[in-house]
């Protein structure tokens, strides 16, 4: 009790021993919901650059599965930053669950195209591809300009 008034709180109590033992206890990936929040806002800051969330450099092929779906349900449910990270740590252990059941986690890999999709409003109006041509190379340029600054 005297060592407790002090501020020693060895050994824990119940609540204590179970916050360590959930830090301790990491899933299969060794990633907490800080680790997923922090490179969702990695790739939400930085994915601009990037073709596509399949070009982008993950940490873990996991986070190519969370990630978007964070931002999805972010955009379309309008959540806050506290309840991005609840959803995080529910994605989190919705994986870490199924790769304990046995299952992979699926690769990193660009989504097939659909064959049969009709044209959209910026293909109907852009019919020669003059526009698109002058968009890939106002990007490029960017890319090339923000690559020259980084290196």
């Amino acid at each position: 009790m005297e060592r407790c008034s002090v501020g020693n709180h060895w050994p824990p109590d119940l609540a204590e021993f179970t916050a360590i033992v959930g830090e301790c206890m990491a899933n299969p990936f060794g990633l907490s919901a800080d680790d997923v929040m922090t490179e969702y806002r990695r790739w939400r800051n930085e994915s601009w650059r990037f073709d596509g969330a399949d070009s982008f450099d993950w940490r873990h092929p996991v986070l190519f599965q969370i990630c978007p779906e964070l931002r999805r349900a972010g955009v379309e449910r309008k959540l806050g930053h506290n309840e991005l990270a609840a959803l995080a740590g529910r994605l989190l252990t919705k994986w870490a669950k199924q790769v304990e059941m046995g299952f992979s986690i699926p690769p990193v890999r660009k989504a097939n195209a659909l064959e049969n999709r009709p044209p959209g409003d910026a293909q109907v109006a852009d019919t020669d591809g003059r526009y698109q041509r002058k968009g890939m190379e106002m990007i490029e340029k960017i890319r090339s300009v923000i690559k020259r600054d980084c290196s």
